[in-house]
């Protein structure tokens, strides 16, 4: 079978491998659709988080082809959307329920952009979720970064009637928008420098903000107004969920967060950022890292995409088959020209 492999920077081999073979508790998939992260594009273009020769991609929905003996509620033919992360359920972090702080994520499953693939130790309702005949292969490839973006506003439980900011509108800002929409939320921004990803969002009835054109800051100050903490004036933003790992975002959100307010980082970085840690102190804000998800956020994240709760097929741009991986990654790397690559069987 066909295999993506990292082999350098912006260099990836659509490689002949072995049949993966499952045990008694695994299930193999034959892959349908397999989005491209943003973490994605961060191996393929820098070499972040990867080394040569690994498999690519994680957001991806199948076919059932082979079920294990001892697997339960799935059988061959099943179309399932995959959570690939596999904790071991033993850790330190596991037995207090982190689980996607898991020290030992061999039990993971890999390589999303390939024929089949292995998911290891699979349950219904953990890994797989059998999605319904109204559910596209494309949109179910969706639940793993909807469950991310789940995850974050389920941590930061923002004030739903206050003033939201989302920065950056990639995969993970365009869902947590969407999830946020669906649970009521009134007055949210979305910020990113995008066209289309911008246009997406503002499909929505989202309001948005081009940050090339005009100054965040500003806007964010003119649009909200501002408040007073004890040592300086400063914004009247309750949530901020930070997407896009730009550093010159990062540089201000604390100053445009209200007292006692929260800024969840979802996103990450090439660099190392500077933070305004006085700001941070003397207005009391919660800055709340958010990573992956556990169990209940996955499984909220499948039940807003079954219900059509939030959809997810708008932001595909483009479908490229696997024989084109490599036209998919530089694709998604050309953030003016992409919101979701979707790479398909073929």
């Amino acid at each position: 079978m066909r295999s993506a492999r990292w082999k350098g920077i912006r260099t990836i081999s659509l490689d002949e491998v072995d049949d993966p073979r499952p045990g008694p508790a695994d299930v193999v998939l034959d892959v349908q659709a397999c989005g491209i992260c943003g973490s994605d594009v961060h191996a393929y273009a820098e070499g972040a988080w990867i080394t040569e020769g690994a498999p690519m991609g994680h957001e991806f929905a199948g076919t059932a082809s082979e079920v294990g003996a001892e697997v339960a509620g799935i059988a061959v033919g099943d179309r399932v959307a995959v959570i690939p992360m596999g904790p071991c359920g033993t850790c330190p972090q596991c037995s207090v329920g982190h689980v996607n702080l898991c020290a030992d994520l061999s039990n993971s499953a890999r390589g999303g952009l390939s024929d089949r693939v292995l998911v290891p130790r699979a349950a219904l309702g953990r890994q797989l979720y059998r999605m319904p005949d109204s559910l596209a292969f494309e949109e179910g490839a969706f639940l793993e970064p909807l469950s991310v973006a789940t995850r974050a506003i389920r941590s930061a439980a923002p004030d739903l009637q206050g003033p939201i900011l989302v920065t950056g509108l990639g995969s993970i800002g365009q869902c947590v928008l969407r999830v946020l929409q669906a649970y009521g939320a009134t007055d949210v921004l979305g910020v990113d420098v995008s066209p289309p990803r911008l246009a997406v969002a503002a499909a929505t009835g989202a309001a948005v903000l081009d940050a090339r054109s005009e100054d965040l800051r500003q806007h964010v100050l003119d649009r909200w107004g501002t408040t007073v903490s004890p040592y300086q004036r400063g914004g009247n933003v309750g949530t901020v969920f930070e997407c896009s790992g730009a550093l010159s975002v990062l540089d201000v959100l604390p100053e445009l967060t209200a007292p006692a307010g929260t800024i969840s980082i979802a996103g990450l970085t090439s660099e190392t950022p500077r933070l305004d840690l006085n700001t941070v102190a003397q207005k009391e804000l919660r800055l709340l890292g958010s990573f992956a998800y556990t169990p209940p956020d996955s499984a909220e994240a499948f039940r807003l995409l079954a219900e059509g709760e939030v959809q997810v097929a708008p932001l595909v741009s483009h479908r490229v088959p696997l024989s084109r991986v490599d036209e998919a990654f530089e694709a998604q790397h050309a953030v003016d020209g992409s919101v979701k690559v979707v790479v398909v069987a073929g």
